[in-house]
């Protein structure tokens, strides 16, 4: 019995203790699932109807089941809208979970839910680290309750985005504390390529971070090994899909060419009719609100964070603003630099900050079902 005891507590006794050091996160993650809760099943819909079994699979949760259970469309692109622009790594990780009898809908949701409680995790990590604990805090509750969080609680692609863009920055960054003490780190040159993989093979866009990633290396050990390590995973990758859309398709880039059929909406438009719909102008005042908080920070966080800012923000400025708060939410590096300015503020004037953003969070999550709002 002695040896039985032996056996289970220490594990217990680890998982008791990861509780008691993450509980801001966890409780960050819950609270957040449980105002998309609100806003995307329980909230009435527009027909009334009190109780939405597909909330949480809405929207670009329809694609993401047909990948899983049709695959990808053959032939050439159509005129209308396919499920070419999305990425196949997260409906392949939840397939898996298919495999061993769990329903499509769920397994999504749970690949979903899982990845954005190691975002949440992550986050805090890093922020504390290079920060403050109590840092850490606001930037945690930056992710869960800005707006853009929605996309984290649906069975969207963007939990297991974020996670692994935010545990990219978690290991560069230990890797940058033990390069002079461990000249022998190119084990964690390949953990932060795998985790590229992860992020350019969750999104299209994804893709877009590897030139900020190559700077890091220049930066922090200026390797040329190292760089070909971080990079190679990711571009092996995307050679893969593109054979792959090109053998289905013709077109190698038939994920790109596939948005096309959607209508997207421009900075350009938006600022000549800024009141035409009013769930563009939630994500653009989000995008607004939130770099003009974290604005007084910029000078605190490394330059080559400033380029992954950059080249997920500014495309989808400039060619469709609509689904920008989902984008906000997505660019950690601008998460970390709006907690270290809500550092600086007093306590009334943070709590104003959160409420507003939580508020805005269970708007948003009624609308994308009530009215079928871009979340």
């Amino acid at each position: 019995m002695g040896t039985l005891d032996a056996s289970v507590t220490p594990p217990l006794a680890r998982f008791k203790s990861a509780v008691r050091l993450w509980q801001v996160p966890i409780l960050a993650w819950i609270v957040s699932r449980v105002i998309g809760c609100i806003g995307l099943v329980v909230w009435p819909t527009a027909q009334g109807k009190w109780f939405n079994t597909f909330g949480l699979t809405y929207m670009d949760g329809g694609w993401y089941r047909i990948i899983m259970t049709i695959g990808y469309p053959n032939g050439s692109l159509p005129n209308f809208g396919t499920a070419w622009p999305f990425s196949p790594l997260y409906p392949f990780v939840a397939d898996l979970l298919t495999r061993v009898g769990v329903p499509v809908g769920p397994s999504l949701i749970f690949v979903s839910w899982i990845c954005a409680l190691f975002a949440s995790i992550g986050i805090y990590e890093l922020v504390k680290r290079r920060e403050s604990e109590t840092v850490a805090k606001y930037a945690v509750w930056a992710l869960a309750l800005l707006p853009g969080a929605v996309g984290q609680v649906l069975s969207y692609s963007d939990s297991m985005f974020v996670a692994a863009l935010i545990w990219i920055l978690v290991v560069v960054d230990r890797i940058e504390q033990q390069v002079k003490g461990d000249g022998n780190i190119n084990r964690y040159w390949w953990t932060v390529g795998l985790l590229v993989l992860v992020v350019s093979a969750s999104r299209p866009n994804g893709i877009l971070i590897l030139p900020a990633l190559l700077l890091a290396v220049w930066f922090v050990q200026r390797s040329f090994k190292n760089a070909v390590i971080v990079a190679t995973p990711s571009l092996i990758f995307v050679a893969i899909w593109m054979i792959y859309c090109h053998n289905k398709t013709g077109d190698a880039l038939a994920f790109i060419h596939a948005k096309n059929t959607w209508l997207e909406t421009t900075i350009v438009d938006f600022l000549s009719h800024p009141f035409e719909r009013p769930a563009i102008l939630l994500h653009v005042a989000t995008f607004v609100v939130v770099a003009a908080v974290a604005l007084p920070a910029i000078k605190k966080i490394p330059l080559w964070w400033h380029v992954i800012s950059f080249v997920l923000l500014a495309p989808s400025l400039l060619l469709g603003v609509e689904g920008m708060a989902r984008y906000v939410s997505l660019t950690a590096p601008l998460l970390v630099m709006v907690a270290i300015s809500l550092a600086r503020w007093s306590k009334i004037y943070r709590s104003v900050f959160y409420v507003v953003a939580g508020s805005s969070f269970l708007f948003l999550a009624i609308n994308v079902v009530r009215s079928t709002w871009v979340p």
